[in-house]
């Protein structure tokens, strides 16, 4: 499965499944590591109070530099 991120939104989509599309956001924080939260890009509000996860964003890396 390849993955591209548009560098504009953060959208992530998948090249082989069009219900793995992903979104994400960024927050900057002054005295913390940034966070980035990805959730289904489809989601309505109730399914955004479930359906997500919340990391560093230096714990996310472009699959590309890894093939």
């Amino acid at each position: 499965m390849r993955a591209n991120t548009d560098p504009v939104d953060g959208t992530v989509s998948s090249a082989d499944a069009d219900e793995d599309n992903l979104r994400s956001q960024v927050v900057e924080y002054d005295q913390s590591p940034d966070r980035r939260t990805v959730f289904p890009a489809d989601a309505d509000e109730d399914d955004l109070l479930t359906h997500w996860f919340t990391a560093d964003d230096e714990s996310f890396v472009d699959l590309r530099d890894l093939r």
